[in-house]
């Protein structure tokens, strides 16, 4: 909506005033390179749609990146054309204010509870979603993540500290400018974000190397600003409990838990890239291709989420937008840093140079911290603003590029109604697939009461408003499959295939369709129908092609196979289970079930006991190891 307002208004200027400038910078031909080559990559994508309209939940998809390049176009448009330090003043004002509540809202979540969250509650508590937590022990504020957090404060905590190290009473009183170092400092500590952290010193850095001169003539201002700094670290250090600084700090060089996932994916994904070279599986498509190449020894469940990101955004675009891409992309942040650098000196008696100097240190925090988590729209739209703001005051090497339009006064008219029918046309179309988002929660809470009728209406009313989101047709189809399955009519359960095999045409590529299916025919099928059990095999077949780690699938294929009476293939899926996930008392106490019918009383002892042992709950593995 933003992206769509900056359009229309930037074409109804131009066209009231008969005049488009336009200015121009190195970085945005790289931009505009990355741009067209991501138009291409998502042209030939493993899914068009998802590279077109973003993942669900995601949402980093084509259209997402021009919205970005919206933002940067007018951000870098008002600096460098208009160059006013008034709009500085309160866009950096802007920035204060809402990193302050965003920051008093992670302290308080740390210490109590989230009050935007609660405010969530009461929201979903009314039937219009789903609230969610992430992780007890870190605060995340209004993000949902904190790793979102951590990254939006990663941009923040430069820009504020390059500020205060001007001394810009201009800004703001300088006792809030310290108020706000202290408060994000302790917020992102809070977040216990170890990449943000990483990143946002090496920003402070880069901005203080940058400030030596000025540095040297203000020690004592700097020593205070220290101290701040030293003041959050203690805070948070005195204060953790699950988490500490310290023990976060210690974990980034030990090669264990997330350290160790990262670096187990990133091995992983590396053949995939010369899959395919040159413009990559598409935007946002990672989910999709990497199931094949999951690391050994990692266990997806069926109704988990799947990996759908690399964690590291440079090997994410290389398998997404190809090694054409990657190099696109880094050309953009490499060249921004590099030539940012270079001309800040000449740019530093201007009244903005603080400005371009935090900029800078923002920009390489976001870098850095993207390398081991990803990019999302919860934070993306601030870079990208400031990307152009920093392009506009330090990269623009030529006066703006001026269109004149000749247009008479009774055609500007008829082009201004346009604009406005056209924006408002896509505005509305722009806020179906929120609506369609509602209606979907609304339907999961139904679902979750066993109200199934009007879970249904409520996903029918979802998938009408979006055609595109397979999300929407496997809910509805898996709805409709545990009405059949109370009410044994016919007619659910023939509606429930027509909506899987509906998924599946559109989104053949979505390991989860197949999983989602295979299940759900499974369960259908547990009460004689063969034909369904059939398809149950079939489905997770299909779904072990894009991901063969899949220890659920195996396991329901070895249950499908037994209901068959087909002993042999059961044994083997089972056993395929185990190679996976070793640890699983199921399979166990299925081949003991399996072995036992077979009239193999030992084997079917060994198996039972080690159920058992895995799992002392399983008691009814005891049972069967005592009576044998």
């Amino acid at each position: 909506m933003v992206s769509l307002a900056l359009v229309a208004s930037w074409c109804a200027l131009a066209i009231q005033k008969g005049v488009f400038s336009l200015s121009r910078s190195w970085l945005g031909l790289a931009l505009g390179v990355f741009f067209i080559l991501a138009v291409l990559s998502a042209l030939q994508s493993v899914h068009v749609p998802t590279s077109l309209f973003g993942q669900y939940g995601r949402w980093e998809g084509l259209l997402s990146i021009a919205c970005y390049l919206i933002l940067y176009l007018a951000a870098h448009n008002i600096w460098a054309i208009k160059g006013s330090a008034d709009f500085t003043r309160m866009f950096f004002l802007a920035l204060l204010a809402s990193s302050l509540l965003v920051s008093a809202i992670a302290i308080v979540e740390f210490f109590w509870t989230n009050p935007f969250l609660l405010l969530a509650k009461a929201y979903c508590a009314a039937g219009f979603g789903q609230s969610s937590s992430f992780e007890t022990g870190r605060s995340m504020a209004t993000f949902g993540n904190p790793v979102f957090l951590a990254a939006y404060l990663a941009l923040v905590i430069p820009i504020v500290f390059s500020g205060l190290l001007y001394q810009r009473r201009s800004l703001s009183p300088i006792w809030l400018l310290y108020l706000a170092l202290l408060m994000t400092s302790v917020a992102l500590l809070l977040t216990f974000g170890r990449a943000a952290l990483i990143g946002t010193v090496a920003g402070v850095l880069l901005i203080s190397w940058l400030s030596w001169e000025h540095i040297k003539k203000f020690q004592t201002h700097v020593l205070v600003i220290a101290f701040i700094f030293l003041v959050a670290f203690g805070f948070v250090q005195a204060v953790g409990h699950s988490y500490t600084v310290e023990n976060r700090i210690i974990s980034i060089f030990k090669l264990q838990g997330s350290a160790l996932t990262r670096v187990q994916m990133w091995v992983a994904l590396l053949p995939l890239i010369p899959e395919r070279p040159l413009l990559g599986s598409g935007p946002d498509t990672f989910k999709y291709v990497f199931g094949k190449y999951k690391p050994e020894g990692w266990v997806e469940h069926i109704y988990n989420p799947m990996l759908d990101k690399a964690h590291s955004d440079s090997l994410q675009i290389a398998v997404t937008h190809g090694l054409l891409g990657l190099t696109a992309y880094l050309w953009v942040f490499i060249m921004f840093i590099w030539l940012g650098v270079k001309r800040v000196r000449a740019f530093a008696n201007r009244q903005e140079s603080w400005f371009a100097i935090g900029i800078l240190g923002a920009a390489l925090a976001y870098m850095i911290e993207l390398q081991f988590n990803f990019s999302h729209f919860t934070t993306s739209p601030l870079f990208w603003l400031l990307l152009g703001a920093g392009s506009g005051l330090l990269l623009t090497p030529k006066p703006a590029k001026v269109f004149y339009l000749k247009i008479s006064q009774s055609k500007k008219t008829v082009l201004l109604f346009g604009i406005a029918i056209v924006s408002m046309a896509i505005a509305a179309l722009s806020m179906l697939p929120l609506a369609a988002d509602i209606y979907f929660y609304k339907g999961q809470n139904l679902q979750a009461l066993n109200k199934y009728p009007e879970a249904i209406q409520e996903y029918e009313r979802a998938v009408s408003l979006n055609r595109f989101e397979t999300t929407y047709v496997l809910a509805l189809a898996d709805a409709l499959m545990q009405l059949w399955r109370h009410t044994k009519n016919t007619q659910y359960i023939n509606l429930a295939v027509a909506d899987f095999n509906r998924a599946k045409d559109m989104n053949p590529v979505d390991e989860q369709v197949y999983f989602k299916g295979g299940d759900a025919f499974l369960n259908a099928g547990r009460d004689g129908d063969a034909s369904l059990i059939r398809k149950s095999i079939s489905w997770n077949n299909q779904g072990l092609i894009l991901n063969p780690v899949m220890a659920d699938a195996y396991l329901d294929n070895g249950v499908a196979y037994a209901y068959l009476g087909d002993y042999s293939d059961a044994i083997d899926a089972w056993l395929n289970t185990l190679k996976i996930d070793p640890k699983n008392d199921r399979a166990y106490f299925n081949l003991g079930w399996v072995y036992e019918q077979r009239g193999q009383l030992n084997l079917a002892k060994r198996n039972y006991l080690k159920a058992y042992q895995l799992n002392p709950r399983l008691n009814k593995a005891k049972a069967a190891f005592d009576r044998l």
